[in-house]
């Protein structure tokens, strides 16, 4: 990781930290599960319907991870100016066929020894414009204690600053089912998050954590209204 993302992705982290505890590709094609490694039975061919089905015509904006359904745009994970990173590996991805969507979910497996915190999401060297962009869905699943509180960051504006949500507040609970999440951007809007300016849409952060629990992430784009 260059250092000026490392800093902007540590400062990000470890802020939705702190406060917790104390342009785009056109994609009109049908959707492509073709690299998914074979994790999806042959005598099941069919992905299950999206909880927010697309529709042909509709803006739904994908980030290139997180997300296998129908979108009109996409921003792309180029590893140059748009970039997902993992805080010093704290977790381990995969993938699992329990999932809202798609032929799998995201799955995120904490690491050890125990970190000070545990982190990962994405990271833009040039800023995007998604002010026309209204409300965000990402949906979560987890039982495991290390993911009973956390932080969804968005950050923006230069020099970076964080505007981070808790997904209790919109109807996630540590109860080994999903939740699909409805979460009005201005909601960020009004923790001083500058959609004209987005260095990040995504981060999800908490502290410390037990090697091998599991959140399991799916389902994320924003919509407008």
């Amino acid at each position: 990781m260059r250092p000026q993302l490392r800093m902007l992705f540590c400062a990000a982290l470890a802020c939705a930290v702190g406060h917790l505890f104390g342009c785009a590709e056109v994609a009109g094609d049908p959707p492509d599960y073709s690299d998914q490694l074979g994790l999806v039975p042959e005598d099941d061919p069919t992905p299950p319907p999206d909880p927010n089905p697309y529709q042909t015509g509709d803006a739904r904006l994908a980030f290139g991870k997180f997300y296998e359904g129908g979108r009109s745009e996409t921003i792309s994970i180029n590893g140059v100016t748009t970039n997902y990173f993992v805080f010093e590996e704290s977790f381990a991805e995969g993938a699992s066929k329990d999932q809202l969507e798609g032929r799998v979910s995201d799955e995120i497996t904490l690491k050890g020894p125990p970190f000070t915190f545990w982190g990962g999401g994405f990271v833009y060297d040039v800023p995007f414009d998604l002010s026309e962009w209204t409300t965000m869905y990402v949906g979560f699943k987890s039982s495991d204690r290390s993911f009973a509180s956390f932080t969804i960051t968005l950050q923006s504006g230069e020099p970076p600053t964080d505007a981070r949500l808790n997904p209790t507040a919109y109807g996630y609970t540590n109860d080994g089912e999903w939740h699909f999440l409805e979460i009005p951007l201005q909601d960020a809007i009004d923790r001083g998050f500058d959609p004209t300016m987005v260095r990040s849409p995504f981060i999800v952060a908490a502290p410390g954590g037990t090697a091998g629990d599991v959140l399991l992430v799916d389902s994320l784009y924003f919509t407008k209204d």
